[in-house]
């Protein structure tokens, strides 16, 4: 079967987790025998790429228009545009979109090409809250992807229920796989030493560093060889606002550490005690998800997807308190680290996370997605 997957942006050009998902779903779909092709595309140039796993990706320039930035329309809103510049040649059996431009283009298209379309929802925007109506017509945009699509699937009960009320149509649940082989298990701190684990975009409010970092002192008031660590993007403005929130002695000890390499996320799970998501409307659980792989036990924000994710074995949930962007329960937040803390210390954890982790694994949820495609 040829299935044709298709998103604004891929791995590792954009480093998120649904961009993460369609270079493990093409590696998995190759591997099953499936003919895939994925159709992405980026800023700068053009290019066919034949992957070692996850079959051909065509790169697309991204399309940008005079005054496109007037009327708030991003590349990913011509993304339609592109998607239907390239379909036409790729002898689609399946086209399995990831957002909302591309599964509205690829359903326009279906009649005369004759494939099935399925939309994976990683997220919904809020007419008016948190997208606009009409210019940019994100709105309508989704809705009409909703609607036309043959195969909706929200990856979780959150995203479900913000479809169905919202948009109105109740798309069924299939959660997002991880390659739990590239998280292998690890024993926590080689040293000893309590560290805490982030792993965001630091610059987006409700991933609540703020919160986390001043959290993270009042724990160093308890465990003074505690350590936090903030991987990923973080600017220079948003890294002085919080340092500068805390004390020096606790300022000493946040290692930001950037973005750095994919291939070392891994590790940095391996090595911590637990890692913190601190994040409000989060569609699903993939940070979490890894850090379970890995043998690590998290701390996570009773909000969003992530609740449907966690359980007291595995994780420690707070309330979030929150303002409109982010989370305010300073104290919930260290409280919760403290507990993870403390879950971390306790015999067969690293085996427990593990085990936690297999039910996301391609092996449990791969056979799933192929049920989505057949009697294309």
């Amino acid at each position: 079967m040829r299935i044709v997957i298709t998103h604004p942006f891929c791995w590792p050009y954009v480093r998120r987790g649904a961009e993460r998902n369609i270079a493990e779903l093409a590696c998995y779909l190759t591997r099953r025998g499936h003919d895939v092709v994925t159709v992405s595309s980026k800023p700068n140039g053009e290019a066919v790429e034949e992957m070692t796993e996850g079959g051909r990706r065509l790169i697309q320039p991204a399309l940008s228009l005079p005054l496109m930035s007037w009327f708030r329309i991003k590349t990913e809103h011509t993304f339609f545009f592109t998607f239907a510049r390239a379909h036409s040649n790729l002898g689609a059996d399946v086209v399995h979109s990831l957002f909302y431009t591309d599964a509205l283009a690829a359903s326009f298209f279906k009649k005369s090409r004759k494939y099935v379309t399925t939309y994976q929802i990683h997220g919904v925007g809020v007419p008016g809250v948190s997208c606009y109506r009409w210019l940019s017509p994100e709105g309508w945009l989704m809705k009409e992807a909703l609607r036309r699509a043959d195969r909706p699937y929200a990856i979780s009960q959150y995203v479900r229920h913000l479809a169905r009320k919202h948009y109105g149509r109740d798309p069924r649940v299939l959660w997002s796989p991880v390659d739990l082989t590239t998280f292998p298990m690890g024993s926590g701190p080689a040293d000893g030493r309590p560290i805490i684990l982030a792993v965001a975009n630091f610059d987006f409010r409700y991933k609540g560093v703020r919160a986390l970092v001043k959290a993270f002192h009042r724990v160093k008031d308890q465990l003074p060889s505690s350590v936090l660590r903030l991987s990923g993007q973080m600017s220079a403005e948003v890294q002085k606002e919080v340092l500068s929130s805390v004390p020096e002695s606790s300022r000493s000890a946040i290692e930001i550490l950037g973005v750095g390499r994919a291939e070392d996320v891994p590790g940095l799970y391996r090595e911590a005690s637990v890692t913190v998501l601190p994040s409000l409307g989060e569609p699903s659980g993939r940070v979490l998800i890894e850090s379970w792989a890995s043998g690590t036990p998290v701390v996570a924000t009773n909000h969003g997807g992530l609740p449907e994710f966690v359980n007291s074995e595995v994780g420690v949930l707070f309330e979030p308190k929150a303002d409109q962007y982010e989370t305010m329960n300073v104290e919930g937040v260290a409280e919760a680290i403290l507990e993870g803390l403390a879950l971390s210390q306790r015999s067969g954890i690293h085996e427990r996370c593990r085990t936690h982790a297999l039910q996301f694994s391609y092996e449990a949820l791969g056979p799933r997605y192929e049920e989505l495609y057949a009697g294309a």
